[in-house]
C-alpha cells in the first residue's frame, strides 16, 4: 500500500447521486471548489492525528496511507455536505464519528499505518525549539521602579 492524495473521483464514490449533483452545481456555479477546500482541511487534520504518534512518519504533500483513505473520505463527506448546506443523515454522521475514533486510535498507536518510503522532513522536524543563549540580570524590577 502506498500514500496517495484523495481525488474528486475518489470522493464521488462515497457520495450518492443527489450529493454529487449538489457538489458539481456548487463547484461550477460559484467559482470555488468546496470539495477541494474540505479535502485540504480534513487531510491536514488526519495527518495531524497520524503525526501525534511518535512511531509514525508522514509522506510529503497532502497524502494519506491507503488504509486511512476511506475513513478520511467519511469525514470529508460530512464537511462537504455541511458546506453545501445539505442535511447530514444519521448514518453519515455515525460514519464520521467512527472515522474520528479510528484516527484517535491511530494517534495512540493502536492502529498501525504504513510508513512512507519518502518522509516529509519539514513536518517531522517542525517541533518548535527554543534555546536561551544568554541571560541578563533584570535592571528594572518592582523595587527600583517604585515611585514612578
Amino acid at each position: 500500500m502506498a500514500w496517495k492524495t484523495i481525488s474528486a473521483t475518489d470522493m464521488l464514490g462515497v457520495l450518492n447521486s443527489l450529493e454529487a449533483a449538489a457538489y458539481q452545481a456548487a463547484a461550477t456555479g460559484s467559482g470555488q471548489d468546496p470539495l477541494a477546500d474540505a479535502t485540504e482541511a480534513v487531510v491536514g487534520m488526519c495527518r495531524g492525528y497520524l503525526a501525534d504518534h511518535p512511531a509514525n512518519n508522514l509522506a510529503p504533500g497532502l497524502t494519506l496511507p491507503e488504509r486511512v483513505i476511506l475513513s478520511a473520505m467519511h469525514i470529508i463527506r460530512v464537511e462537504l455536505l455541511t458546506r453545501l448546506d445539505m442535511e447530514v443523515s444519521k448514518d453519515r454522521a455515525s460514519a464520521k464519528d467512527a472515522a474520528i475514533r479510528f484516527f484517535e486510535r491511530a494517534s495512540e498507536g493502536k492502529v498501525c499505518i504504513e510508513q512512507p518510503t519518502i518522509v516529509d522532513t519539514i513536518e517531522v522536524n517542525s517541533v518548535p525549539f527554543t534555546q536561551t543563549l544568554n541571560s541578563r540580570d533584570r535592571i528594572a524590577n518592582r523595587d527600583s521602579m517604585k515611585g514612578l
